[in-house]
């Protein structure tokens, strides 16, 4: 046990919307080089903030290229350095380039990849591949990703001609790819000078372009028996092999099955019910087809959470997308859940909204500020579809579908920040340890939960965590915002007690502390 020398105040915010899990989403951070860490985004085409991790929805989408946001089209701060031969490690986080961060949600089965391409733009049939980890062993790449903290090393081929590349890494998250479009991309690119006499010009395949939605290796139900699967894209190219090697077949190495049926019960990422407390279960009547649209706000809408339901168009809708009258300027991707589609963020939305939906053969239908309530849970009918008037096709050029820049730091969360707890302790308990207390916010709650810690030094806190009595089984790491709240976010699913949080020292000392309910101002104390 260790004992602090002095005794501050501060604040741990757990913040539970429904945008992403715990350990959830992924991106590409940072790069090794002669084994060393780099500094994160160093060589590393831009990937401004973290709560716009998404996946790529649409495998025909031009953010295929090297990531979804506008900025991954952006030139990195410089190209490393390298030399044909020589092994580069890449690195894959979820919120921050730490040692303690989750990576990516561990159901979030698939594979791992890394092309090479000599352009700086990655247009065109410029992409070859040099690694790939599918499923081996009743094991899958992104297993191994999570076993190795998030980093993967691949050889540069030894053979390539010297120049400027992109590096594209990739990762293919498959627990929802039992439907068409259902599969999720993550991409990002890093910016390479390589070294050497080599003369290979490896064919390559286009990105976008060659991915199908319907390719084995995109649609498969991974809730079945899966004896093999068959990677997405061109084979490995090996060093030495012909400059054609990569005919563009898609004959990725056999490691699953394609699917015939979708699971029989819902995938364990999915709740069995959704939560009944803010934001309420989703009470959406069911809306008949047809051509023209028709939407539906989904019961518990609020300023953090919107859901909605949709149906009718005389094409498949492929992507739905959000934007509001406040910071949600450019259209956002909404997440898909099985009951329609929601947006949340640790952002504010300020009626009224608008949504946009893509066909897909590209054409949109644009509902310009239709939405002007959160509680109006009644059927709309825009009278529009895809082959309408009121359509309009899809933009030539990348569209933007997410803030250029890291969004405005939240000064309060939902609302107003917790107050510090009114009562301290005067002194450490008679044994030498360190009594610590936490308290919950008087707005705590199965979607925002909040406590503060008191009795210990903020510089003496190695981690905090949280473990629920649901999916978060095992203690989950908190992120460590730079506006001076550690965060937690989930998707789909709502925090269930008993729950235990979990404080560690920089000494390896640890205190829990576990809550019987989301009730707010409950306190506990502790000993670390």
């Amino acid at each position: 046990m260790s004992l602090f020398k002095r005794s501050t105040t501060i604040l741990l915010v757990l913040l539970a919307l429904c945008s992403h899990t715990v350990f959830s989403h992924t991106y590409l951070s940072s790069v090794y080089l002669d084994n060393k860490a780099l500094a994160e985004g160093d060589c590393v085409r831009k990937h401004p903030s973290t709560a716009f991790d998404s996946p790529i929805p649409l495998v025909t989408s031009p953010d295929m290229t090297c990531g979804w946001l506008p900025s991954a089209n952006t030139a990195a701060n410089r190209a490393c350095p390298i030399s044909a031969g020589s092994s580069i490690g890449i690195q894959w986080h979820h919120n921050s380039n730490s040692p303690s961060d989750d990576i990516i949600d561990p159901t979030h089965k698939g594979p791992v990849m890394v092309y090479l391409a000599k352009s700086s733009t990655g247009s065109g049939n410029v992409w070859f591949k040099i690694y790939e980890d599918g499923y081996t062993n009743g094991a899958w790449g992104v297993d191994r990703l999570v076993a190795n903290k998030g980093r993967v090393d691949v050889t540069i081929p030894a053979d390539i001609a010297p120049g400027n590349y992109l590096l594209r890494g990739e990762v293919i998250a498959l627990h929802s790819a039992y439907d068409v479009n259902g599969v999720q991309p993550y991409v990002g690119c890093v910016e390479l000078t390589i070294s050497g006499s080599g003369s290979a010009t490896p064919s390559g395949v286009a990105f976008p372009g060659y991915y199908k939605n319907t390719d084995p290796g995109m649609l498969i139900n991974i809730y079945n028996a899966v004896s093999s699967y068959i990677i997405p894209g061109p084979a490995v190219y090996k060093s030495g092999s012909s400059t054609g090697s990569n005919s563009g077949s898609n004959s990725g190495s056999s490691s699953g099955s394609n699917p015939t049926t979708k699971p029989t019960t819902a995938p364990p990422t999915s709740p069995t019910t959704r939560p009944t407390s803010t934001p309420s279960t989703p009470t959406s009547t069911p809306i008949s087809g047809g051509d023209t649209l028709k939407v539906q706000v989904n019961g518990g809408s609020n300023i953090w959470w919107f859901g909605m339901t949709f149906s009718g168009g005389n094409e498949e809708t492929v992507k739905v997308e959000l934007a509001d009258s406040g910071s949600v300027s450019n259209y956002y991707i909404m997440s898909k859940a099985s009951y329609g589609y929601f947006f949340s963020q640790s952002i504010q939305l300020t009626l009224p909204i608008s949504v946009r939906f893509t066909s897909a053969s590209g054409k949109q239908v644009v509902l310009e500020k239709y939405f002007t309530s959160f509680t109006d849970t009644s059927v709309k009918d825009t009278q529009r579809s895809y082959g309408s008037s009121s359509s309009t096709s899809a933009p030539t050029t990348k569209p933007t579908n997410a803030p250029t820049s890291k969004p405005a730091t939240p000064t309060s969360a939902p609302t107003t920040k917790p107050n510090d707890p009114t009562t301290k302790p005067t002194s450490a308990p008679s044994n030498g340890n360190t009594r610590i207390t936490l308290k919950q916010h008087s707005g705590a709650s199965a979607w925002w939960f909040a406590v503060s810690v008191s009795g210990i030094d903020a510089a003496q806190i190695a981690r905090v965590e949280i473990k629920d009595s649901n999916q978060v089984s095992a203690f989950a790491a908190l992120g460590n915002t730079d506006w001076g709240y550690y965060t937690y976010s989930s998707s789909g699913f709502a925090l269930v007690a008993p729950f235990t949080i979990r404080v560690t020292s920089n000494s390896g000392s640890q205190a829990t502390a576990t809550f019987s309910s989301f009730s707010g101002n409950a306190e506990l104390q502790t000993t670390l």
